[in-house]
Formats: C-alpha cells, structure tokens, sequence
C-alpha cells in the first residue's frame, strides 16, 4: 500500500500500531530508515498489542545498526525489547549477534545461551531475520573465543547438517579449518 494512503488512514487513528507499523515497513523497504525508525518508535510507544512493541523495537534497532555509529542506540532498544518480552528468542539473537560484531564474546555466548532457551516459541506476525540455527552459530563462534573449542567444534558440526544459508555454512567451515 503507498505511503501517502497508509498516512491518510493514520490521521483517522494515529494510534493504531498496526498502521504505524505498516507505514514503518513502507518507509524501511525503500530506505528511509529516519522514517522508518520514527514510525517503529510509535508504533512500541503507542502499541497496545505486545507483538507490535517487541518486534517495532528490534526493527528500530536494526534502522539504527544501518546508519552505523549508533550502537549504543542499537543495544538500548534490543533491551528493551528483551525487557518486554524475555520470554521471546529474537531479541536475545539479535543481542548475542551484535556482541559478537563488538568482539564481546562472553556477552555473546551468555546471550546466545538464554535465546537457546526461550527458542520454542511461536513465530511472529513479521520475519525479524531470525532462525533458531543462528543462536547456535553465534554461540559456537563465541564459545571458541571463550575458550569452550570442544563445544565449539560440536555445534559447528551440528550446524553443518542442517539447511543453512550459505553465507552461514561458509563461515562455518572456514571457523572450522581455523579452529580444529
């Protein structure tokens, strides 16, 4: 649906998440990221559905980590999002998967461990770009750093047998020929 139609509707309820939402999605599919991220704070501030505020809050979060040097911004809003709903595995991925980008590997595997947990929940309304296969990669990478290489070498094995993304299969296998 165009922009201009979604924005319409919203003048009629401005505080509908599900419309915030959808403009959010719009303004992000085409790059606006500022946008985007105004309209996924709006629709966490105003959302009544705890669906909405959790997954608006790991989209804003990702908005952020395309602008870069906003990283702070970034782990911020994943935790709230964790703090709204800690039961859910996405914000815990999206966190382990950005302390290992930071090379913090203990908060990474500590963080992928929990999301290991919390990983046999339903999925949501919107694809986050999570997989419970990527909180097992982010925990084996880190757990090598950690000095865990046995459990390491384990999970990447495990991994392996699975239907992974190429990227993902790739990093394996190079972590691996490093590693063992």
């Amino acid at each position: 649906m165009l922009i201009e139609t979604l924005i319409t509707d919203l003048s009629k309820n401005p505080f509908d998440p599900k419309l915030n939402y959808e403009i959010a999605q719009a303004y992000e599919s085409i790059g606006q990221t500022a946008s985007a991220i105004s309209f996924y704070l709006r629709t966490a501030e105003y959302g009544d559905h705890s669906d909405y505020v959790y997954c608006s809050l790991i989209k804003a979060a990702q908005c952020f980590e395309t602008q870069q040097n906003r990283q702070a911004t970034v782990e911020n809003l994943i935790y709230k999002a964790i703090a709204h709903d800690p039961d859910r595995p996405e914000g815990y991925f999206w966190l382990a998967r950005f302390y290992d980008r930071s090379k913090k590997w203990q908060e990474c595997y500590t963080f992928a461990q929990i999301g290991l947990h919390a990983s046999d929940q339903a999925p949501l309304f919107d694809d986050l770009g999570y997989d419970p296969l990527y909180l097992i990669f982010e925990k084996a990478v880190s757990a090598w750093w950690i000095g865990r290489k046995d459990e390491s070498i384990k999970d990447f094995n495990y991994l392996l047998t699975k239907d992974i993304p190429t990227n993902y299969r790739q990093a394996i296998e190079s972590n691996l020929a490093r590693i063992q």
